[in-house]
């Protein structure tokens, strides 16, 4: 359920960005999502029309973007998708010593508004 405090963050984020911009209305948001985040997508799709009730949001949509997961391995350099298939270690040296790159982050990216 910590979705739902994401979704009120993001939602929070959007409404000062539209205040900000004298928008009369907002259209959609959009949100990228780590693969490595452990946020089901569906549930922030879930709980957004309630969080954006009454607010300048309601009526927008949410799009969500997944950000697959990029890991640098620290004993030969390559990155690399982590998969269940190589048991999540570096397909090029089998080394479990890597770095996350991307895939861990929630953001914000975009909010479609009209002036």
């Amino acid at each position: 359920m910590h979705e739902m405090s994401y979704v009120v963050r993001f939602v929070n984020l959007a409404i000062e960005t539209a205040e900000k911009n004298d928008a009369k209305a907002v259209h959609s948001i959009t949100v990228q999502v780590g693969e490595m985040t452990n946020i089901e997508p569906y549930y922030l799709k879930h709980y957004y029309p309630n969080a954006v009730k009454g607010t300048i949001l309601e009526g927008s949509v949410l799009h969500v973007e997944t950000v697959p997961a990029k890991i640098l391995c620290n004993k030969c350099g390559e990155e690399y998708h982590p998969s269940r298939d190589n048991y999540y270690m570096c397909p090029f040296c089998s080394s479990a010593d890597g770095r996350i790159l991307e895939g861990r982050s929630v953001e914000l990216i975009n909010i479609e508004i009209e002036t």
